[in-house]
């Protein structure tokens, strides 16, 4: 297959700074780059006919993101969480340890939670915590709290490589 490897998700933010101080100050990413874009053939590929973006790619563990904060044009929408069902991106997942310390976390650092959506799963087949939040541009994030699902998914990543 041609495609080598996955290299990010982007999302676009209204204030870049904010935006630092929840994904890398509260959940513990680091900046990996920071770049500024604009130019005839950022344009193209952005389908803008104005541009002035700054981005910071950041990372925890194999997670990547592209915090995109567009100086021109203006960013569109607004900054409510959207439904699960509507089409598109609809949440980024997180595994956590401690819910009640992320949900304290997400506060102090300029998110939301969603105390309607906190769930715990007393199942046999499922016992764990989940905890839905949003960054301070409505950006849902799903923290889990779920070792048995954790472990399967560190068999299967373990499997692939070796």
């Amino acid at each position: 297959m041609p495609i080598r490897s996955v290299g990010h998700i982007g999302f676009c933010v209204s204030d870049l700074d904010r935006s630092l101080r929840f994904w890398r100050d509260g959940m513990g990413f680091e900046v990996l780059r920071e770049f500024e874009f604009y130019g005839r053939s950022w344009k193209r590929v952005l389908e803008l006919d104005d541009l002035d973006l700054q981005t910071r790619i950041i990372r925890r563990d194999d997670m990547m993101l592209e915090i995109m904060h567009f100086r021109k044009p203006d960013t569109l929408g607004t900054r409510e969480r959207s439904p699960m069902n509507q089409l598109g991106f609809t949440h980024l997942a997180i595994w956590a340890t401690d819910i009640a310390e992320v949900a304290q976390r997400v506060v102090d650092y300029g998110g939301s939670v969603i105390e309607s959506a906190r769930t715990n799963f007393d199942h046999p087949k499922i016992k764990g915590e989940w905890l839905i939040c949003t960054d301070p541009d409505g950006i849902r994030v799903e923290f889990v709290d779920y070792p048995a699902g954790e472990a399967v998914l560190q068999r299967e990543k373990s499997e692939a490589q070796g």
